[in-house]
C-alpha cells in the first residue's frame, strides 16, 4: 500500500513540474536557462584596435584630463560618426582623440544574423 502511494505521489509531482503557468505541458528540457540564451546568431560589436590619442606635454595647462565621445559604429565596419559628449579640458587632446576614435577597427554587432550599427561611448584619457 505504502509503495502504491509512493508511486502516485511522485506521478503527481511529476505532473506539476510540467505544468507551466498557463496550464499547458512543457518540455522539460526547454528550462528557463535555454530560453535566455541569445541566438548563436547574435554578437556583440567586437573593438580589433583603438588607436591611442596622441598627447604632447605642455600642449595643456591640465596634468590630466578625460574626454568622452559617442561613436557610431556602422553595420559596414566604418565609424560614421563621431561627436563630444564632454571635454577634456585641453583643446589639442580632445581634437587628437576625435582622429584616433575614428581610426577605431571592429567586427561590426551583428543582430539575428545581419550586421547592425551601433552606438557607443568611447573614452580617451591623459595624465602627465
Amino acid at each position: 500500500m505504502k509503495t502504491i502511494i509512493l508511486i502516485f505521489s511522485l506521478l503527481i509531482f511529476g505532473l506539476l513540474l510540467t505544468v507551466n503557468s498557463n496550464g499547458q505541458t512543457t518540455d522539460s528540457s526547454n528550462s528557463s536557462e535555454n530560453q535566455t540564451k541569445k541566438p548563436e546568431s547574435d554578437k556583440p560589436l567586437k573593438i580589433k584596435r583603438k588607436p591611442q590619442a596622441r598627447f604632447t606635454q605642455g600642449a595643456c595647462s591640465e596634468s590630466s584630463g578625460l574626454v568622452s565621445l559617442r561613436v557610431t559604429f556602422d553595420k559596414s565596419a566604418k565609424i560614421t560618426d563621431v561627436e563630444m559628449i564632454s571635454s577634456s579640458g585641453c583643446d589639442k587632446f580632445d581634437k587628437d582623440a576625435v582622429t584616433a576614435a575614428k581610426g577605431i577597427k571592429f567586427n561590426p554587432a551583428v543582430k539575428n544574423g545581419e550586421p547592425v550599427t551601433v552606438v557607443k561611448i568611447v573614452q580617451y584619457t591623459f595624465r602627465y
